[in-house]
């Protein structure tokens, strides 16, 4: 279950508290069978990808400025949530490699119609009892207004797609033994059968 973290000066009961906070943050986990590594690929360097994975979700991502995989770039989605076509302009903030880590912040879009700042992390962690991951997603952000409610449907959104992902790794893996190290994109399973996320998919 998502938990709702509120502000300092309202945890602490100070004048502050006789006002609802604006600034809020939203954490939840999913689990998922694939490695970590693989998975903050995705997000991290080759999220143009996602599109082909998760077409309920996501329609397309496209470079604004920058370059894939870059810290500082500038990104564009188009993507469908509660059952309308959003946008969403995103700086990529950080990029961590070593605990695959990847934040961005949202400058433009529809959700900036009901949200000051919104930022969002996800950082995906080898479980260490076995195989497969814990994929942690992190929403901060500060409303408008108090009558705004907290993004929990994005948070169901973004379970949503990791869990497509998700999906498309571990087929990727039950077919062709290994992860390509070009991801999804240029994978061949066997001679002429291109895997799911390429233009000649079958």
């Amino acid at each position: 279950m998502a938990s709702v973290d509120v502000s300092e000066a309202e945890a602490a009961g100070g004048l502050e508290s006789e006002e609802p906070s604006l600034v809020g943050k939203l954490e939840d986990s999913v689990e998922i069978k694939s490695n970590a590594g693989d998975f903050h690929d995705v997000f991290s360097c080759r999220p143009h990808h996602i599109s082909n994975v998760s077409p309920d979700n996501i329609q397309g991502c496209g470079m604004h400025e920058g370059d894939w995989g870059t810290p500082g770039s500038t990104i564009v989605w188009d993507y469908v949530h509660e059952g309308k076509k959003k946008f969403a302009k995103e700086i990529v903030e950080a990029i961590d490699h070593e605990n695959y880590s990847t934040t961005f912040k949202v400058i433009e879009g529809d959700i900036m119609e009901y949200y000051k700042n919104f930022r969002l992390i996800v950082k995906a962690t080898p479980k260490k009892d076995g195989e497969g991951s814990i994929v942690h997603w992190t929403l901060e952000y500060e409303k408008l207004h108090e009558n705004i409610p907290d993004p929990t449907s994005l948070m169901e959104f973004t379970h949503a797609v990791s869990k497509d992902i998700d999906l498309h790794l571990q087929e990727l893996l039950l077919l062709t033994g290994r992860m390509s190290d070009k991801w999804y994109g240029w994978a061949v399973a066997e001679p002429g059968i291109l895997l799911r996320g390429t233009k000649n998919y079958i």
